[in-house]
């Protein structure tokens, strides 16, 4: 998505936020989240496209779309600043509390003149919640757990909109003509879930005309530069995210890709290997100690070879069993990017969606799937009733046969998992679908042992075939539920139900720990994307470097096998 309209998208969805608080009209808050969701899911950059298109779109009539022109001519909504100036900013940023909705973020704003996080931590402490209905003891203590995680996780960045700035600032760079190279580093080339900071590389002989292009980037509104020398650059974006730049000689863009790579434990052992060779490495090359002479540098491949090793994948460079592996050229296969043939979580406007089922449909087309899945909520609080489940089942037949037998469509289903670990549909439902996922939307804070239960006796259902973000956290919003993994892990590969390793970057749920000890245990696996508007299924790469950092080969990820395999899957407890 371009960065203009994750912009947009957050003014809008701020603007509704704001119009919440103050209790405007439910119809006009509801207008502007779904501008927010369509933007956010619209692949095309939306200040380069007619006016036609724009008000063409999902949720976007006039009065919207003329917001959504001053916003890329002015960088702002004259009635997101009226909105803003209403309140004061800590009031909405409380919201994002878990537990803490419009109504008592406005109570505690009125009652007691609390204004900002540090405020409420600060009555907290001092006991004075318990005056006011509707909070005590107990809510105090969720909430000040609350704002201990958002201070911790404040100080990270979600893969998204890291790998967004970077795609953007790469595009710019390799466009140079002194640029002959331009890749990302850190820990974003690694995938971990989340990133303190952005690391680009570039290789050119003269870096001062790199240097000030990227001091003259856009960056999503920059905040400023914090340094600047004739190497290297760093710029604050209005995000918080720290960019930095390093500009180095081709000769030295494998070394220095591979040092700003890391991690800092596989660099270690990495060095540790050349001395042992007599050896020298460092970000500016390979050198033998006795005369100083460079012995590789150019590329990573060059690099690891010279030390008579395989080159590890970005995502495996964690010190965890790699090296001696590389070492004797025994690295596994994992999964890549091309093996996935489908995606089987997505929704439509049948649930809570933004995309019709043709538009998800070509948009999986347009990724080169031999087959997709419609899988809208069912049970909770999505009215998915057996003739709107008739209704969606013809839909998808007849797109299926415009698509002219290019990519076989699945209609699935993601249902909710009731507490006691049932479902509100008939098992005579649930088999009328091609399969289903289950998932924990609710009462995510049952004891451990009920938990377990519940998902155990799931997984025991003849109908249920993948758990949906299993864990049901929320980066940086929501902790995760709370249940013994290697007894859920157990019964999922006794009842051969695969466990989804969602590529929804505010989940990544499955974490690469889990990933790791459910393969121990013979768990299966299903990458997909959970995506809520056909601009998202790009998500998938999120999904398969999170299984690449568990070192999953493709063979145990149920949507890289061939359909009819896959539909024997499906069909194993029938």
């Amino acid at each position: 998505m371009p960065i203009i309209n994750e912009e947009i998208a957050s003014a809008f969805g701020e603007l509704a936020d704001l119009l919440e608080l103050t209790g405007a009209d439910r119809y006009r808050i509801l207008a502007y989240r779904r501008a927010a969701a369509t933007l956010a899911g619209f692949a095309r950059d939306v200040g380069k496209i007619s006016e036609k298109e724009l008000t063409g779109l999902s949720g976007i009539g006039r009065a919207t779309a003329s917001k959504v022109r001053e916003f890329i001519e002015t960088g702002t909504m004259r009635a997101l600043e009226d909105a803003r100036a209403e309140l004061p900013p800590g009031v909405l940023e409380m919201t994002t509390l878990p537990g803490m909705g419009p109504k008592k973020a406005m109570l505690l704003h009125s009652e007691l003149g609390i204004n900002t996080i540090d405020e409420l931590q600060t009555a907290i402490e001092g006991q004075r919640l318990r005056e006011l209905k509707g909070f005590g003891s107990k809510t105090e203590e969720k909430l000040l757990g609350a704002i201990g995680r958002r201070a911790h996780a404040s100080k990270r960045f979600l893969l998204e909109g890291a790998f967004e700035l970077a795609d953007e600032i790469l595009r710019e760079l390799r466009a140079l003509p002194q640029v002959s190279r331009a890749e990302y580093a850190g820990s974003l080339r690694r995938m971990k879930e989340t990133i303190g900071d952005l690391d680009i590389l570039a290789a050119a002989d003269d870096p001062a005309p790199v240097m000030e292009h990227f001091a003259s980037m856009r960056f999503g509104r920059k905040r400023g530069s914090i340094a600047r020398g004739p190497t290297k650059s760093s710029i604050v974006t209005k995000a918080g995210l720290q960019v930095d730049l390093r500009v180095v000689a081709p000769d030295e863009f494998g070394a220095a890709l591979q040092y700003f790579t890391g991690s800092q434990a596989h660099n270690v052992a990495v060095r540790e290997i050349a001395v042992k060779k007599g050896m020298k490495l460092s970000e500016y090359g390979l050198f033998t100690v006795e005369d100083g002479k460079r012995i590789a540098g150019a590329t990573e491949e060059e690099i690891y070879q010279a030390l008579g090793m395989q080159t590890p994948l970005p995502t495996m460079r964690e010190n965890r069993g790699e090296i001696p592996l590389a070492l004797d050229e025994r690295l596994p296969s994992v999964i890549r990017r091309e093996d996935i043939k489908g995606d089987l979580h997505a929704h439509t406007v049948y649930s809570d969606g933004t995309g019709s089922v043709a538009e998800m449909v070509q948009a999986g087309a347009e990724m080169g799937y031999s087959y997709f899945a419609i899988t809208d909520h069912g049970g909770g609080r999505w009215r998915f009733t057996e003739k709107i489940i008739r209704k969606q089942r013809q839909e998808i037949e007849r797109v299926s046969r415009e698509l002219g037998g290019g990519m076989t469509v699945l209609q699935g289903v993601e249902m909710s998992i009731r507490p006691d670990g049932s479902f509100a549909f008939s098992d005579e439902v649930l088999a009328s679908f091609d399969f289903v996922i289950a998932s924990v939307h609710d009462a995510l804070g049952m004891d451990p042992d009920a938990m377990t239960r519940r998902l155990i006796r799931v997984m025991e259902h003849p109908e249920v075939n993948i758990i949906g973000h299993p864990t049901s956290r929320r980066l940086q919003k929501r902790p995760p539920i709370s249940f013994d993994l290697e007894a859920v892990f157990r019964a999922a590969a006794a009842n051969d139900v695969a466990l989804e390793i969602s590529a929804h970057p505010e989940r990544i749920d499955l974490k690469d720990d889990h990933v790791r000890l459910a393969r121990e245990l013979g768990c299966l696996f299903s990458i997909d994307t959970d995506s809520h508007g056909p601009g998202r299924l790009h998500r998938m790469r999120y999904g398969v470097g999170t299984a690449q950092r568990a070192w999953v080969p493709a063979e145990e990820v149920i949507n890289t096998w061939p359909l009819q395999r896959l539909k024997k899957f499906f069909a194993k407890k029938a």
